[in-house]
């Protein structure tokens, strides 16, 4: 018969753990302490067996070299008057029979033998001479006696201190532990007794405190938990009835059928297709009540085995009545719980899309020849389109001749007129309005024509070889005069890195500069304009400039700077009576993405605007 296993509890492993580790903590610290006390005792001793060796040696030198033996027979014992000599021997010719000696009855423990010579010196400065020897044994009785009233001592200390560990591990682990566990136990009882919810005090903030919390917390997650399953089965009720009434309800066709093609169940829907009434449909075979035709039939079971399922499967089925009735199936098996499958399939009547999908096939056809001759038509609109279009841009190429010629005429006659000291000084002021109309005039000009050769796709970069701080310096001395005519300081930042020559299309890059600077100064009344010319990467044989033109204008707002760059666009209600056609910042941006690049704006209503770019030219 097996013996049953020893249980003990928690508090008298903790109790017997507790004080075993105090009684090992003691019984070292007594063996320290006797053993360095041990040590200690033996030094004394040795100490004094040699202040013992030192009094005989001088104290017995006289008396023996004066033949004085009762001197001697007196100092004998003296010396053996200490309780620590056990036994003291001396050989001499100055001695009766050349020898005395002295010792106890008892054997000595430990003893420890000195062996000398006593030598006698009449005078300070004269050589001595030896006239014994002597042997002084010491015994450590004394020491022996004083180690075992310590070791007892440490082990009475060792009784009472493990006693009262034991006692106060006892009553500390029956108070912190013990009876928190038990409380805890009696919860666990409570909560395994369908008692969820139920909740313990929390007495302190330590790890039991800490682990009743977490027992308090899973006893509301069971609880939790436990409202959940109901309210689960009480859902799966309800889900079980909001089933069973969109399977009746529903108004596509539902069935459900064994392996066999044997009806397990079938809605009311399906039923009314198939025109049963009030027949049950379960336990018969779909074919018969469906009458689908047998090759239909032996197609759907090939997918659905080889599949697994079927989708969007058209099949002409006998409904009510005998009619016709068009059907599209999806179908699948379902595996149940005792290994046998099942199909599970729904069924929609599109019989009426098979005849909307016949009638627009007719439409269908009709709409193929009407597509082609709009095709036709559309091919001749776009002939004429791009004739008309080819006849637009012969039509700019010959004005712009046309149109700048007689212009230059009216402005170099006003210049000469200008420069006729004969014309009154109203007349100059006319003829300065009539030159600066001619210039405006011939700004827009070049924008329109410009703008058209860009839409046409005429425009092309020349790339050449440009000085490019020259072509700084002339946009800035186009714009400079009109910028302190108006009161503005107008600055212009160059990298002192800024490569001398470099391959770009001159003409236009300068176009884009001025037209940049020439709005700066257009929108911007009082405070700055400022171009700045940075070298962002150089290398070998390429330069990455940034070119940076801003002003402390009028600004604009978020809804401006969407509009910005569109064709005959003016954002701001000054430019309306400041001129302009709108085409400016457009033709600059299309000029600037043909160099690879981007116009981009940083702009604030009333505190100014930023233009900047960023070009890649290789270096000359």
């Amino acid at each position: 018969m097996a013996l049953a296993p020893i249980s003990i509890g928690i508090q008298t492993r903790l109790t017997a753990g507790i004080a075993l580790v105090a009684s090992l903590l003691v019984l070292a610290v007594g063996w320290y302490w006797t053993t360095h006390e041990e040590a200690e005792l033996m030094a004394g001793l040795r100490q004094r067996e040699a202040r013992m060796a030192g009094l005989i040696e001088r104290g017995f030198a006289g008396p023996i070299w004066n033949l004085d033996h009762v001197a001697i027979e007196n100092l004998l014992d003296a010396v053996m008057a200490d309780p620590e000599v056990h036994a003291i021997e001396l050989k001499g010719l100055g001695l009766r029979g050349g020898q005395a000696r002295r010792g106890r009855d008892t054997p000595a423990v430990g003893p420890l033998r000195r062996e000398f010579a006593i030598t006698y010196q009449p005078a300070a400065d004269t050589a001595g001479t030896q006239v014994a020897s002597a042997v002084l044994t010491v015994t450590r009785d004394l020491i022996d006696e004083q180690i075992s009233r310590t070791r007892l001592f440490v082990v009475e200390l060792l009784a009472v201190v493990v006693i009262g560990i034991v006692i106060a591990s006892s009553l500390l682990v029956q108070w912190l532990v013990r009876r928190p566990v038990l409380k805890l136990g009696a919860l666990a009882q409570r909560v395994a007794k369908g008692d969820l919810g139920a909740q313990e005090t929390v007495e302190r903030g330590d790890e039991i405190g800490e682990l009743t919390m977490r027992f308090n917390a899973m006893s509301l997650k069971l609880r939790s938990a436990a409202d959940q399953v109901q309210l689960s089965s009480e859902g799966l009720r309800a889900s079980e009835a909001r089933y069973r009434s969109l399977f009746e309800n529903a108004t596509e066709g539902v069935f459900q059928a064994d392996a066999d093609g044997r009806v397990l169940s079938m809605n009311r829907a399906f039923t009314q297709m198939l025109g049963l009434g009030s027949q049950s449909p379960v336990g018969r075979r779909l074919r018969e009540l469906s009458g689908i035709d047998r090759h239909e039939m032996q197609r759907v079971a090939a997918v659905m085995n080889e599949q697994g399922k079927i989708q969007q499967c058209q099949l002409q089925l006998r409904g009510a009545g005998g009619r016709p009735l068009w059907v599209e199936l999806n179908a699948h098996w379902v595996e149940g719980e005792s290994g046998q499958r099942r199909i599970e399939g729904m069924v929609s009547d599109i019989s009426l899309r098979r005849q909307a999908e016949a009638e627009l096939t007719r439409h269908r056809d009709h709409l193929e020849e009407l597509v082609n001759e709009r095709t036709a038509e559309l091919s001749e609109a776009k002939l004429r389109a791009e004739s008309a279009n080819q006849a637009k841009g012969r039509f700019l190429a010959t004005m712009s001749h046309e149109f700048r010629t007689p212009l230059n005429a009216i402005l170099g006659f006003t210049q000469l007129m200008q420069m006729d000291a004969a014309i009154p000084a109203g007349q100059q002021a006319k003829l300065q309005l009539m030159r600066d109309s001619g210039l405006h005039l011939l700004e827009l000009i070049n924008d329109v024509l410009d703008m058209a050769s860009i839409e046409a796709g005429k425009v092309s970069l020349k790339p050449a070889s440009v000085d490019l701080r020259a072509l700084v310096d002339m946009a800035c001395d186009s714009v400079r005069l009109r910028a302190e005519q108006k009161g503005l300081a107008f600055w212009l930042d160059i990298d002192a890195r800024l490569p001398t020559q470099v391959i770009a299309d001159g003409q236009r890059l300068r176009q884009v500069l001025l037209n940049l600077l020439s709005n700066a100064v257009k929108f911007t009344d009082s405070g700055s304009v400022q171009l700045d010319a940075r070298v962002v990467e150089l290398d070998a044989r390429h330069t990455r400039l940034r070119f940076e033109v801003s002003d402390t204008g009028i600004g604009m707002t978020p809804a401006q700077q969407a509009r910005l760059f569109q064709a005959f666009e003016q954002v701001s209600d000054a430019s309306r009576h400041l001129g302009g056609t709108g085409l400016g910042l457009s033709i600059s941006q299309q000029l600037v993405r043909l160099m690879g690049s981007q116009i981009l704006v940083q702009s604030t209503a009333g505190q100014g605007s930023s233009f900047v770019f960023e070009l890649r030219l290789p270096l000359a």
